[in-house]
């Protein structure tokens, strides 16, 4: 099997493909709404998920390795039942709203889970205010908001999987556009 010598680079997409759905993974008890709200919104979509864990720097070898098993079984608790979605497993270290901020470039909506009001780190706003695409926030299993890249709020909460409102009526990318 040859690659070919215009590769893109790690997660990028062709232009034939929808974009990618991301789900930001970081260690704030959202991570099963976050990763069960990222599958809902790739099969809307018929898009890839790529799942993507912030880890702290600094945690021994067996820390990380529970760590990643433990995303590993919340992504596939979010793809039970769910037929043929395409995904993708990432773990990086770091500052994590940077991190998703720098790894979601290129995606059609980062996933993320909602910033409790008592939060002293605001890994929601900073990706709503920073991300290049729309970021989906989830604080449940049926409470989602989406604000479109630029940070601007929509002004309205959805159900996750309720497609009856059309949470990205510009996106080219849908898989239910004409």
């Amino acid at each position: 099997m040859q690659t070919p010598n215009n590769a893109g680079a790690a997660g990028a997409q062709s232009p034939r493909h929808p974009r990618d759905v991301v789900a930001g993974l970081v260690n704030d008890g959202m991570a099963a709404f976050v990763a069960g709200a990222a599958v809902r919104e790739a099969v809307h979509r018929a898009a890839r998920v790529r799942f993507i864990q912030v880890l702290p720097v600094g945690l021994s070898s067996e820390e990380r390795a529970e760590m990643d098993v433990a995303m590993f079984a919340v992504a596939l608790r979010a793809l039970h039942r769910q037929r043929r979605v395409p995904c993708t497993f990432e773990t990086v270290e770091g500052v994590a709203a940077q991190m998703l901020v720098e790894r979601s470039r290129g995606a059609a909506v980062l996933v993320v889970g909602r910033d409790s009001p008592d939060a002293t780190v605001r890994v929601g706003q900073y990706c709503q205010e920073h991300a290049a695409c729309d970021v989906l926030t989830v604080s449940g299993p049926e409470d989602t908001e989406l604000v479109p890249s630029g940070g601007s709020r929509s002004g309205y909460s959805v159900l996750a999987g309720d497609h009856a409102h059309d949470r990205a009526h510009d996106d080219p990318d849908r898989a239910d556009r004409p």
